[in-house]
């Protein structure tokens, strides 16, 4: 250890080992108190001779990096960006040439990152996003980070640069919290953007935006590099025009990395080759209508027609088609508001790393970052974001957590009711919201206003938050016109590590609806 008098960690006073004894609920004696001190010094010692050992980093495999500069007036009608840069990859590769915009919970090195809020200090990731390393392998340019709801919390309008506007109808949602790579996509400035999906997130905007949208087996994508929400939810998927360049992305995007935090057990050492998908048809599959997704999650009228009309399609083009059930679909998003606070609050309070609950590689520069932002901008975090930390405090406080542990066990139900399901057909299918997009708010919203519209998110996240909680792969492709000619999405859902299948659904029906 260094003999310099300053730099150490700081070894605790009697009086804070009291305080902290009392925060915990426990009583010390003084001579507790002092043997407690010397203990919890000797083990600061220790730490000080981790501190003197160099820094375990990660270097950057591509260096040209032009952090950009937000939009100028009148450069983004429909608000999807939040940053335009350029980070150049390889010169060759099956992306080259294609440009890629990024939501900005997800780290691309010497390029600021927001998360969708104004928190201070912004952070300037050091290190890419596993996912961004790959791609830029792949030949891919960043050119975008988009915009997102605050945090990942809301269905479009949470954003504090202003929400991204639908290009199919500007006065229309793109939903959220994806919604500017959905925004980006279908407006032609970048080729191709990533989402982030805790329940729904990838999936909302490409259907309502009429994209593609992927939502791969949880942990077959690695999550290193984005801002967390709960490592069980977790997943970063692509948002395209076509359900090739979907297939193409999750090629380059697939496979496990020592980095990620996501405990993945039967994860295949090599993903299969989506593309290859393409022409097999859906002659002789077995597909499942999931009666619990329709009328039970208030679809309505004008997207149960396109559905209707997707699921004749597919009958014409070979496939068989039967009703299934898996009964605690209808209670997916309840489920999730059983799931998502404990682990989220813990996520805030651990500043990112999710108390070390993982064997994953965690960035020492975001999470000071965080931390300073907790500090001095707790008070501008999003409101639902808040009401989930308040509800956790309170079902642990009064509840002993109990409620949360029922919640945790019903999700394992509903994963066997999903492979239950799954077990008579080939894939589910279903639309991938119940309803067209929302019209925008016109005015500043109050914390009061997102509250109330929580409902709101219940509702449109009620056929994609299910496959986050149970981890199936869940891909939407577009599937017709709505209510003021706005776009539905079809939503294919199959078993585990079976994308492969998906995008063979996706790539025929995508043939047969262009075709009509």
């Amino acid at each position: 250890m260094s003999n310099r008098p300053w730099g150490h960690l700081r070894y605790p006073e009697p009086a804070q080992i009291d305080a902290y004894a009392s925060a915990l609920g426990w009583q010390l004696t003084a001579q507790e108190t002092g043997l407690y001190t010397e203990a919890v010094r000797a083990t600061l010692a220790g730490l000080d001779e981790i501190e003197e050992l160099p820094d375990v980093s990660v270097p950057l495999k591509h260096t040209h990096r032009d952090p950009g500069r937000p939009p100028q007036p009148g450069e983004d009608p429909y608000n999807a960006v939040i940053r335009f840069c350029e980070v150049r990859g390889a010169a060759e590769g099956p992306l080259a040439g294609r440009t890629l915009g990024v939501k900005d919970c997800i780290a691309v090195a010497g390029v600021p990152m927001t998360n969708g809020g104004r928190r201070q200090p912004v952070l300037v990731p050091t290190e890419d996003a596993t996912v961004i390393e790959r791609l830029l392998d792949a030949g891919v340019t960043v050119t975008a980070k988009t915009n997102l709801e605050d945090l990942g919390f809301g269905l479009g309008e949470g954003s504090a640069f202003g929400p991204s506007r639908n290009p199919v109808d500007p006065t229309r949602s793109t939903g959220g919290s994806s919604s500017g790579s959905g925004a980006a996509v279908a407006a032609g400035l970048v080729d191709l953007a990533l989402g982030a999906d805790e329940g729904g997130s990838v999936r909302i905007p490409a259907a309502w935006c009429g994209l593609v949208g992927m939502k791969a087996t949880h942990g077959l994508v690695p999550s290193y590099g984005m801002s967390y929400m709960n490592h069980t939810l977790d997943h970063i998927g692509p948002i395209t025009r076509t359900v090739a360049d979907n297939a193409l992305m999750l090629d380059v995007m697939a496979g496990p990395d020592w980095r990620d935090p996501q405990w993945t057990r039967d994860l295949p050492a090599q993903p299969d080759a989506y593309g290859s998908a393409a022409g097999l048809g859906v002659e002789g599959l077995r597909i499942g209508v999931l009666a619990e997704a329709l009328e039970p999650v208030g679809v309505t009228d004008d997207v149960r027609t396109a559905f209707e009309a997707a699921v004749k399609t597919l009958r014409g083009l070979g496939a068989t088609v039967a009703e299934v059930s898996a009964p605690l679909w209808e209670k997916g998003w309840a489920i999730s508001l059983a799931s998502m606070p404990a682990a989220t609050s813990a996520m805030v309070k651990s500043n990112g790393t999710g108390n070390f609950g993982h064997l994953g590689r965690i960035d020492p520069q975001m999470v000071a970052v965080l931390a300073a932002q907790s500090r001095t901008g707790g008070d501008d975090l999003p409101p639902l974001l808040k009401s989930m930390m308040f509800t956790a405090e309170h079902v642990n406080t009064h509840y002993d957590g109990l409620p949360f542990v029922k919640g945790h066990n019903l999700r394992l139900e509903l994963r066997k009711q999903v492979d239950a399901a799954l077990a008579g057909v080939d894939v589910l299918i279903m639309p991938t919201i119940p309803t067209v997009a929302h019209e925008l708010l016109t005015e500043r919203s109050s914390p009061a206003a997102f509250l109330r519209g929580g409902g709101r998110v219940g509702k449109a996240t009620a056929n994609t938050s299910p496959t986050d909680l149970t981890g199936h792969p869940s891909l939407t492709v577009p599937c017709g016109r709505g209510e003021a000619d706005l776009p539905v999405g079809l939503q294919i859902v199959g078993p585990r590590y079976a994308e492969r299948l998906l995008y063979q659904v996706g790539f025929a029906f995508e043939g047969a609806f262009e075709g009509v």
